[in-house]
């Protein structure tokens, strides 16, 4: 019979999904990977990468889909922004090669402001970070003022209706339903594009298979 999992056990689960670290951390990494995977693959489908183009992912993991995002398109240059070291470091592993050829690199920030310059980026992308932005009405801010004119956002995120079911979303989650993310893009100044719904099969941590549904929001600057 599973052990329940404590208020304590649920707090430190949350809390490595908001920012990983340590050993445990590139565990969570590992799982992250495993889970968002077809979440990630939909928001770099609706970016429709075109040849030379630089690309800004926020909360990027371990980094497992980025040669599968480099091969989307000829001479892609890709940056990663994360607020954990721990999984900085495992990602620049994993693509150590893109890494040394300067095709791939890695940012630590404090999820709140965006270290880098104005206007750089053609498309930026976000796969289930929204939950834990502090100030998300700012944060939008700080991606639009790095997205080029006419650039592409795209922000994935899984359904609020969903999210509230999981035992550890009340500890530091912030949940969205698809109209507040939009009202959010749009009072940002982001024009929407797109808004796709998806359903997909994924494992929970007791072993069943449960049905996630989750959105895909196209913007641009």
């Amino acid at each position: 019979m599973e052990q329940r999992l404590s208020e304590e056990d649920l707090k430190n689960i949350a809390k490595q999904l908001g920012c990983p670290e340590g050993e445990h951390g590139i565990k969570t990494g590992e799982m992250m990977h495993a889970n968002n995977i077809g979440m990630t693959t939909s928001a770099i489908e609706a970016l429709d990468l075109q040849s030379n183009e630089t690309v800004l992912e926020i909360g990027h993991g371990n980094g497992g889909h980025i040669a599968q995002l480099l091969s989307k398109a000829e001479n892609l240059h890709y940056f990663g922004a994360d607020i954990s070291a721990t999984i900085i470091a495992e990602a620049e592993k994993i693509n150590q090669d893109f890494v040394t050829k300067g095709k791939v690199h890695f940012q630590l920030t404090d999820g709140i402001t965006l270290p880098l310059e104005d206007d750089r980026f053609d498309k930026i992308f976000t796969v289930n970070t929204i939950y834990f932005w502090t100030n998300p009405s700012e944060y939008l801010n700080e991606i639009k003022r790095t997205l080029k004119p006419d650039g592409t956002l795209a922000i994935c995120f899984a359904d609020k209706n969903f999210m509230k079911n999981l035992p550890f979303t009340p500890y530091g989650f912030t949940l969205y339903n698809v109209e507040t993310v939009k009202e959010l893009l749009e009072k940002a100044g982001f024009t929407i594009k797109n808004t796709l719904k998806k359903l997909e099969q994924v494992q929970s941590k007791t072993g069943e298979k449960i049905e996630r549904a989750y959105y895909v929001i196209t913007a641009t600057a």
